[in-house]
């Protein structure tokens, strides 16, 4: 059997994260070799590029199908099920939906004497890398009933998080796209029935000029501009399958005024929570460094810096050094360095997520409040000037013919 090189990340006897290359026939023999040289691998993947990228219009399965997964598993190992029974029940007796080829697929991997993690590992879109870090860890020390408890709360905040921000930034895009429906319609089908009328009348302004010209724009060159909106629609989907929208869109928040505060908020929240979590199941400070980066951030230069970090912290730097290095906010690394210096970093991890979650929801409910009312003025400004203009220009043009 041809042989095949595989890009991993492992934990050695120190905690400290490894990545390299491995030959091995397949990724089962890649596991065995990390392990006879004493490494604990977090994730194993195929160099080629074809195996890494995934199908650009694969059905996704929703976070929240696997979330509800892990609960209920959760739930039958905290009642004393084994996890093999309790994936039998699962495939059996759940209604799963498109979780059943995974709940099978992890059901067979446990039967060939694979470990829990190892098949979560076979399934990265679904089950993120430090999550099966700490599954790894908790295997070894016997807690991985508590600790699914855990994963499962954090996945629920996330997915709460995530939707609050979701929601709040959907509805001033859709104001702002209402807007953009709405003077389109006026110009294309209620300003050319006025047009002959009130060239006819000579009176022009510079607002009556202006509309004209770009009602005569978007009808001669409608299907065009139709043609490219349909085109960037299809570019940004395909950014958002390749991880890249994303990381525009939040370099974007961090420019505008109203948006800067989101992105920073909300990336130190997530940081602090996924660290406390990591540091309360075991995980070293420096593997949750890097482990957190690739979850959370967006881009080379943002990889790049977690290295660092976590490469400061193993060489015995101080935690708030590295946490600068991250380009965290001083109050996060005020609070986490003294978290460092009482022996309790997961207790005020949790209180730094807290306070910029909070912090958060503030800046989306200012948003909220802002962003309506200035896209309601704006659009009865605009079309209560447009039909201002046209008005008074029949009128005078009523005049002229008495």
């Amino acid at each position: 059997m041809s042989s095949m090189a595989f890009a991993y990340k492992a934990l050695n006897g120190e905690g400290r994260l490894e990545l390299g290359r491995i030959d091995a026939s397949d990724s089962d023999d890649a596991v065995q070799k990390l392990g006879a040289r004493g490494l604990i691998p977090v994730s194993v993947e195929q160099s080629e590029q074809s195996a890494s990228r995934a199908p650009l219009f694969s059905t996704r399965i929703p976070a929240a199908q696997v979330t509800r997964l892990l609960s209920d598993l959760s739930i039958m190992l905290n009642a004393g099920i084994r996890i093999d029974e309790a994936l039998a029940i699962m495939e059996k007796e759940f209604d799963s939906g498109r979780l059943q080829p995974v709940v099978a697929g992890i059901r067979t991997d446990l039967a060939s004497g694979k470990s829990f993690s190892s098949a979560l590992e076979a399934w990265p879109a679904l089950f993120p890398a430090f999550q099966v870090a700490m599954v790894r860890v908790a295997e070894t020390s016997g807690k991985l009933p508590t600790l699914l408890s855990r994963i499962v709360q954090e996945r629920q905040n996330f997915e709460a998080l995530q939707a609050k921000v979701s929601e709040a930034l959907r509805y001033p895009a859709v104001l702002f796209a209402g807007t953009i429906c709405v003077l389109v319609f006026f110009l294309v089908g209620v300003v050319p029935q006025f047009e002959p009328m009130l060239m006819q009348s000579g009176k022009k302004d510079t607002l009556m000029v202006v509309m004209f010209a770009v009602s005569n724009f978007l009808r001669a060159y409608g299907l065009v501009l139709l043609l490219a909106a349909s085109i960037l629609v299809l570019l940004g989907f395909v950014a958002a399958r390749r991880g890249l929208l994303w990381a525009w869109l939040w370099g974007l928040a961090k420019k505008l005024p109203l948006l800067s505060e989101i992105p920073g908020s909300y990336r130190t929240g997530r940081f602090a929570r996924l660290l406390g979590i990591m540091v309360e199941t075991g995980v070293a400070v420096p593997v949750a460094f890097k482990l957190i980066s690739d979850t959370i951030d967006h881009g080379e230069a943002a990889r790049a810096r977690a290295q660092q970090a976590s490469d400061a912290l193993r060489q015995g730097n101080r935690l708030g050094y590295a946490l600068e290095i991250l380009q965290l906010p001083p109050l996060a690394v005020r609070m986490l360095r003294l978290g460092e210096q009482s022996g309790d970093l997961a207790g005020l991890a949790y209180r730094v997520a807290d306070f910029y979650e909070v912090r958060l929801e503030r800046s989306l409910s200012r948003i909220v409040g802002l962003v309506g009312p200035a896209a309601v003025a704006t659009i009865s400004i605009l079309i209560g000037g447009m039909i201002v203009s046209i008005m008074s220009t029949l009128m005078s043009f009523n005049d002229m013919v008495r």
